[in-house]
């Protein structure tokens, strides 16, 4: 049996800047070696079960994967989902909205030049995370802007990109709102009232870049943890100034680098995970599971053969 290399692609995504040049992405991808299957998603978890079904057939040798955040999780997760030593190599062509998780690996820009580390980009096992039984790709979060994401209307998104998030962000600070929280570490047990709480494995979220910190590392089994204590009303602003510029000195901001976390909260909390609404709960554990995925980088990505 020939093997083959799955191309699933949401058509939706951000702008829509795939489907004019889709011919060209086939293209790209096409190998002598192995069969294209080709794969477009037209509802929620049509990419998971398509990544299920192809390595279940036993030939499949990379997955190469066109969309947002939303479909880029359908896609881990359902890689997770299959038997460790089945699982290949996902070419993540970043299509989306904000692409926070292209940028961290120093995707191009371009999905033609994105489509071409399929076969010339080197294997980048890369960490993910466990929340409460599911999968995290790259960032889960709660409070203040958690659910700015997946608030904001896709028409909105497909026509304003990056300033639908600003805008949806502005009307989200209207309604801060803190939520009582205790975050236990394997060494130490934190408590307060927050705005906001993070956990990610990026160096740009919701499009912002740099506000995660110098130490971010894809590969090295650490997500960085941040809690936003809650502010009185005239510092908000300058919160707001030290989250957008990294400094993490404010007394109200709380950063670590965790390989497990878990919370616990007073009420029912709405989470977010890697973008889309990830469900509410009073009690979520999350786990890093160090180099669980291997992703396609290219070849000057500074993390490759970094543990």
């Amino acid at each position: 049996m020939r093997s083959q290399v799955l191309f699933t692609y949401n058509p939706n995504a951000g702008t829509k800047k795939l489907p004019p040049r889709l011919n060209d992405v086939v293209c790209a991808l096409a190998d002598p070696g192995a069969d294209l299957v080709i794969s477009p998603t037209r509802k929620r978890n049509d990419a998971r079960e398509a990544v299920k079904a192809c390595i279940a057939g036993g030939s499949c040798v990379k997955v190469v994967c066109a969309g947002g955040d939303g479909t880029l999780h359908e896609v881990v997760e359902g890689m997770m989902e299959c038997p460790a030593d089945r699982r290949v190599p996902i070419a993540y062509l970043p299509t989306g909205s904000t692409n926070d998780f292209g940028y961290s690996m120093r995707l191009p820009a371009d999905v033609v030049e994105a489509a071409k580390l399929a076969g010339n980009g080197t294997e980048f096992p890369c960490d993910i995370a466990c929340f409460n039984g599911g999968t995290v790709v790259y960032t889960a979060s709660f409070g203040l802007f958690s659910d700015v994401s997946y608030a904001t209307p896709q028409s909105m998104k497909n026509v304003f990109g990056h300033a639908a998030y600003v805008l949806n962000g502005a009307v989200a600070l209207a309604n801060v709102r803190s939520v009582r929280a205790t975050v236990t570490l394997p060494d130490e047990t934190i408590d307060g009232s927050f705005v906001m709480g993070n956990v990610v494995n990026a160096s740009s979220i919701g499009g912002f870049r740099g506000i995660t910190g110098p130490e971010v590392r894809l590969n090295d089994g650490l997500f960085e943890l941040f809690l936003i204590r809650e502010p009185a009303p005239l510092q908000l602003a300058g919160l707001l100034n030290d989250i957008r510029r990294g400094n993490f000195a404010n007394p109200l901001i709380v950063y670590r680098q965790v390989a497990e976390a878990v919370f616990d909260f007073a009420e029912d909390v709405p989470w977010t995970i890697d973008g889309e609404y990830g469900g509410a709960c009073r009690h979520a554990r999350l786990s890093v599971l160090k180099q669980a995925i291997t992703f396609m980088a290219p070849r000057d990505f500074p993390d490759c053969g970094r543990n």
